[in-house]
C-alpha cells in the first residue's frame, strides 16, 4: 500500500500527462489503421448504412469509424453499424 501512495504521490505536468496519452495513444491507431487496411468489407459494410444520413462524406466517417473502433469489431461487425 505504501508503494502505491507514494506512485501517486508524484507529481506530473499537465505536458508530461498529455505527452504520456499521445504515446498511448499511437499504437491504438496504427493498429486500427492495419485493421481498416485489411478488412475494407466492413468500411464497406459500414459506410452502406451511413450513406442515408452523410451523403458526402459517408466513406469518411465509415473509415475513422472503423479506425477508431476496431476492437468493437473485434466481436462482429453488425456491432457497430448505426441504424
Amino acid at each position: 500500500m505504501t508503494r502505491l501512495r507514494r506512485i501517486l504521490a508524484h507529481k506530473v505536468s499537465v505536458e508530461q500527462l498529455i505527452e504520456t496519452l499521445m504515446w498511448l495513444a499511437l499504437p491504438y491507431l496504427v493498429i486500427g489503421l492495419v485493421w481498416t487496411f485489411f478488412h475494407p468489407d466492413q468500411v464497406q459494410l459500414i459506410e452502406t448504412s451511413l450513406l442515408t444520413k452523410f451523403p458526402a462524406g459517408a466513406n469518411l466517417v465509415a473509415f475513422g469509424q472503423v479506425t477508431l473502433l476496431w476492437p468493437v469489431l473485434l466481436l462482429g461487425a453488425d456491432v457497430c453499424i448505426p441504424m
